[in-house]
């Protein structure tokens, strides 16, 4: 029987590097994906969609946060929820930024992701 309750922290994680100047920590629960990203300054997750809901918390820093057409800035304790479906991408700021992604339904690998834009230069 697996245990009730897990906990850890994001340092203890293996970084991945999906795109240049982006690195990822995740955590899979039962239901839901928890990725920690360390995103240097200017650079960006490209344009993407992908089936899951996707809340993101902005623990540091600031992003450029495009949603189909719309862009807008976030800041420190900011959040975002993007249906599953809509295309959506971000570019940090000239500090860099610090984000927490929830995506749900639970996301085992980057299959269902689908870039629709490469990613951009950094400012």
């Amino acid at each position: 029987m697996d245990a009730p309750v897990r906990s850890g922290s994001f340092a203890d994680l293996a970084p991945g590097t999906p795109y240049p100047g982006i690195r990822r920590r995740t955590v899979h629960s039962g239901r839901a994906t928890i990725t920690e990203y360390t995103i240097d300054p200017g650079a960006t997750f490209p344009q993407h969609r992908h089936p899951q809901e996707q809340v993101t918390l902005v623990e540091g820093g600031e992003v450029r946060l495009t949603v189909g057409e719309t862009t807008e800035v976030l800041g420190p304790g900011a959040w975002s929820v993007i249906e599953g479906g809509v295309e959506h991408g971000i570019t940090a700021g000239p500090e860099g930024a610090r984000i927490v992604a929830v995506l749900s339904p639970r996301r085992d690998d980057d299959a269902d992701l689908v870039v629709t834009a490469p990613p951009g230069p950094a400012d």
